[in-house]
């Protein structure tokens, strides 16, 4: 039986698979973080480099005292903490994580090299204003500390929060402690409409749960005139911005209809095809996971024209797979919204 340990990890909002930016990490003077712009822990989860059917990568919980666990496994549990909000989440455990030498990590730091995939890392750490040149210096033996085989990642799905004076959870530091309990976590909710909306401003402020869109200023003022649009049109009392599913995600403008509702997704690509693309996925998650339906119609909002190929794609959607998804052109120049198609 592996020894049951739990770290903290740095703040990231792209699923621990690559640099998110220094929102949310810690910004004093001399940590790390603030200097660089990117923690540890980026690539924790990044499953998609593997060497010898392992994972390799680096947890300031261990690699700050490396010499201390040399040639120990563990049962890992992670959480991290929102260093501007001072929230936390709980993200899992990883079993089997097995502690690795200084010699394996210059194996692995020259196999990520001949393979490109340190360029792929400075790459994704110059698109988030991240220090590359921090990142190079770094030496080969210190590029990785840990291995692990995925199917050994029990990750939830969802991050889920809990409080901070949860017992389980007794230090905020970077270092490894011994696993007391799981901390109670908050419960999630069932999706109720609420009407009313987050008057978001046109600003460059984004929330945990937006870590799959990128800030995007266009789409948040097309929410605030879509909403205002939508309040004339249905009442107050009947539109929502930013709801909670009830699962951790929120949907960008809810209207309810008496005993149903309709949820809007709002896209600013340039095609309708892309915003299509982009948008589906998340009403079918925001509606339906993982076993509910919280709306009778689904509908796309982008200022891109629809074309003849895509309103007929999303009318074999809706005959084939009996999908209720539609789409509005929003015309950005007098804030005015189409037809549904």
């Amino acid at each position: 039986m592996n020894e049951k340990k739990v770290a903290r990890i740095c703040w990231n909002t792209n699923n621990w698979q690559r640099p998110s930016g220094s929102a949310g990490k810690l910004a004093a003077s001399g940590a790390y973080e603030a200097k660089t712009g990117y923690g540890h822990e980026e690539w924790l989860f990044d499953i998609s480099k593997l060497v010898n059917g392992y994972h390799y990568a680096y947890i300031q919980a261990i690699g700050q005292h490396r010499e201390k666990y040399a040639d120990c496994t563990y049962d890992i549990s992670f959480y991290t903490i929102n260093s501007k909000t001072k929230d936390r989440w709980w993200l899992g455990e990883i079993i089997d994580v097995q502690v690795v030498s200084e010699e394996e990590a210059k194996t692995v730091y020259n196999f990520y090299r001949k393979n490109g995939w340190l360029r792929e890392m400075h790459a994704q750490l110059d698109s988030v204003g991240a220090s590359v040149k921090e990142f190079k210096s770094i030496e080969p033996e210190g590029f990785c500390c840990i291995k692990f085989e995925p199917k050994n990642m029990n990750i939830l799905e969802e991050p889920l929060q809990f409080s901070s004076s949860d017992p389980a959870i007794r230090s905020d530091y970077y270092n490894l402690k011994n696993k007391i309990s799981s901390p109670a976590l908050l419960e999630t909710k069932k999706f109720v409409f609420s009407p009313g909306g987050n008057n978001k401003k046109t600003s460059t402020k984004a929330e945990y749960r937006n870590q799959n869109r990128e800030i995007d200023l266009v789409h948040n003022q097309m929410q605030s005139d879509i909403y205002n649009v939508f309040m004339r049109q249905y009442g107050e009392s009947n539109v929502a911005s930013e709801h909670d599913t009830g699962c951790g995600t929120k949907i960008d403008i809810v209207v309810r209809h008496k005993k149903s509702c309709t949820f809007y997704e709002l896209k600013t690509a340039n095609t309708a095809k892309q915003s299509i693309r982009e948008a589906l996925t998340q009403l079918l998650e925001y509606a339906y996971y993982p076993d509910e339906e919280r709306a009778k119609k689904l509908v796309i909002i982008s200022p891109a024209e629809l074309t003849q190929d895509a309103r007929l794609y999303l009318k074999k959607i809706r005959s084939l797979f009996e999908i209720p998804v539609f789409y509005q052109k929003y015309d950005l120049k007098n804030k005015s919204l189409g037809m549904e198609e």
